[in-house]
């Protein structure tokens, strides 16, 4: 096999969520999506988007495997989690997902003057950085937490 694509692997609460850039567009492993919003993988969802939501292709999966996989785009997750499995606890999946998955699989189409955020993995943890004339950039409040400690807490009056 020859003709296959290989996603990018993002965790949240440490289940996986696999996705990759298909012409410029995110697209998103369906049954890692019901994983973490918790509905069915085997469900047609066929039935429920709109054609160009929705697509099969053939993966290379992280141990070397391939694997005909069902992909959701950014717009057919929403879609999903805000009209057809709505519950008030996605709203922080489907942002982590607009807000940091998205953009961490970096758009390709993006002027190499304009930041763009990367995930970089390192000592375990994963890192959203900005990239930006060159050089990452980390968030301050980020600090404590790549180096191991942990900020003390002020106690309220």
């Amino acid at each position: 096999m020859t003709d296959y694509r290989t996603p990018t692997t993002f965790r949240r609460y440490r289940l996986p969520l696999r996705a990759l850039l298909i012409d410029d567009r995110a697209w998103l492993l369906c049954r890692d999506l019901a994983k973490l919003a918790s509905f069915r993988p085997d469900i047609d969802l066929s039935q429920k988007l709109d054609p160009n939501q929705l697509r099969t292709e053939v993966l290379r999966l992280e141990d070397g495997t391939f694997s005909e996989e069902q992909l959701v785009n950014e717009s057919g997750m929403h879609q999903l989690l805000l009209v057809y499995y709505y519950h008030p606890e996605h709203r922080s999946l489907r942002s982590w997902i607009s807000e940091e998955v998205v953009p961490a699989l970096g758009r390709q189409d993006a002027p190499d003057q304009q930041p763009r955020r990367r995930l970089m993995h390192w000592q375990g943890q994963e890192l959203n950085l900005m990239e930006w004339q060159g050089t990452l950039w980390i968030r301050y409040e980020d600090m404590p937490r790549i180096q191991g400690q942990v900020p003390e807490r002020k106690a309220r009056p």
